[in-house]
């Protein structure tokens, strides 16, 4: 997976958007962690991995032994559960201790799709490439609360979609829209993620439109499945 972002060593890579950005950026970690060393961390709010998928875990003072090699996880302190991201300045004086840094630098409350606040994402500007995710399990679900973070600011941005049910001219509109890059200026991705199961042809027939769609824009269109890797 990690070649379809061009992922080379030295690279410190955020991750933005809704609907997979945790389980890409260990799935990418454990792909890159038979390379050389991968620090993952976040700049908002992650929940505690399980050991299986970091070899240490350094919270302040204090650090957690787990099984996975090369990988280790940084962060400010534990709270309700979650890890608190560290500040830019603590990850850049970490970059020269790690050969990869994955970075989740968004936060969506576990829901599919998210409107941005002013402040988000979380980008460092050191950052030199991003990934913004969008789960295509999302279609012919309904634009509503339930499934949508800062539904308040998304229904202000999208009003003629509320309360719809998400289609292709929706995904277009999104994707041209979206703040999963805040006006970074380095090497850009979308991960259409989801591509699987039994809406696996029609996902793909999608991915492969808005690929073809936005191809003269800044940035690259992935899709595929973290469930078939």
């Amino acid at each position: 997976m990690f070649e379809k972002f061009e992922i080379e060593k030295n690279d410190i890579i955020t991750i933005t958007g809704a609907g997979g950005k945790t389980s890409l950026m260990f799935f990418l970690a454990c792909e890159l962690s038979k390379k050389g060393r991968v620090l993952v961390t976040t700049t908002t709010k992650i929940y505690i991995p399980q050991k299986s998928a970091f070899e240490k875990m350094y919270i302040k003072e204090a650090f957690i032994d787990g099984e996975n090699k090369n990988i280790f996880v940084v962060g400010k302190e534990i709270k309700d559960n979650k890890i608190i991201g560290l500040e830019y300045k603590k990850i850049k004086k970490l970059k020269d201790k790690f050969d990869y840094i994955l970075i989740e630098g968004d936060g969506a409350k576990e829901k599919f799709l998210k409107e941005w606040n002013d402040y988000e994402p979380c980008i460092p500007d050191f950052s030199n490439k991003v990934i913004g995710v969008l789960n295509l399990d999302i279609l012919n679900m309904k634009l509503t609360e339930e499934n949508i973070h800062r539904f308040d600011l998304f229904e202000k941005k999208y009003p003629e979609y509320t309360d719809k049910k998400i289609d292709l001219n929706f995904l277009k509109e999104y994707l041209k829209k979206g703040k999963f890059f805040d006006n970074n200026k380095n090497k850009k991705y979308i991960f259409l993620n989801g591509v699987d199961e039994e809406k696996k042809q029609e996902k793909e027939k999608i991915a492969k439109y808005l690929k073809k769609f936005f191809e003269k824009e800044d940035f690259k269109i992935v899709y595929g499945s973290l469930k078939e890797f």
